[in-house]
């Protein structure tokens, strides 16, 4: 299954510091070493409050975003899966600013069942998912209603040609054509259509 309705386009929002290291000044070199991106679950879908806030304290952080249609035939951009906030930084920043909020804006850590530790995603998926959500027009980007499916299905393939070159993902069949689609930390996955299938290499 796959969400469709009044779907047009989509978009992600992204920290303004997301081209540079991401990371409030105070971090010390051995805790910008172990910065990665972590997945967030902000309660009673405080994604955006929490994203603005990480922002004032200079911190990348990410909310996939896509436009529809609301009641009144207008366009407007809400986050495409509710609750989730992915986060660049040190665990140690982490856990001093998670404790911090926790009555303005609280938020969990989402935990990985096959290690029992906070869950994060490698800075490479985050880049290609990033990169293909943030595309200008966002034609033929669809968010899927069942984010894990890529994670126990298809080949993994890299794209070698076009707008999307080098990034990598799954190649899955979906509505009888063949798409990429980038899964990211279990609970987001976006399939890019239109993706001729020679410009796909299998990895």
């Amino acid at each position: 299954m796959i969400e469709t309705d009044n779907m047009v386009r989509d978009e992600a929002l992204v920290s303004p510091s997301a081209h540079a290291d991401g990371c409030p000044q105070e971090l010390s070199v051995s805790e910008r070493e172990a910065m990665r991106w972590f997945v967030m679950r902000a309660v009673y879908c405080r994604e955006l409050k929490a994203k603005a806030l990480l922002d004032e304290e200079g911190v990348m952080c990410f909310v996939p975003m896509r436009k529809v249609r609301n009641d009144d035939g207008r366009f407007e951009s809400v986050p495409a899966v509710h609750n989730y906030i992915f986060v660049r930084t040190c665990r140690e920043f982490m856990d001093g600013w998670k404790k911090e909020m926790e009555f303005k804006c609280p938020v969990r850590y989402c935990i990985d069942p096959a290690t029992g530790k906070p869950m994060f995603v490698r800075d490479r998926e985050m880049d290609d998912f990033i990169r293909v959500t943030q595309d200008v027009k966002g034609d033929g980007i669809i968010y899927l209603d069942n984010p894990g499916v890529a994670v126990t299905k298809g080949k993994s393939v890299e794209v070698v040609a076009g707008k999307f070159k080098g990034v990598q993902g799954k190649i899955l069949r979906i509505l009888r054509d063949r798409k990429v689609v980038l899964s990211i930390g279990g609970v987001v996955s976006v399939a890019i259509s239109g993706i001729p299938f020679r410009y796909m290499k299998e990895i």
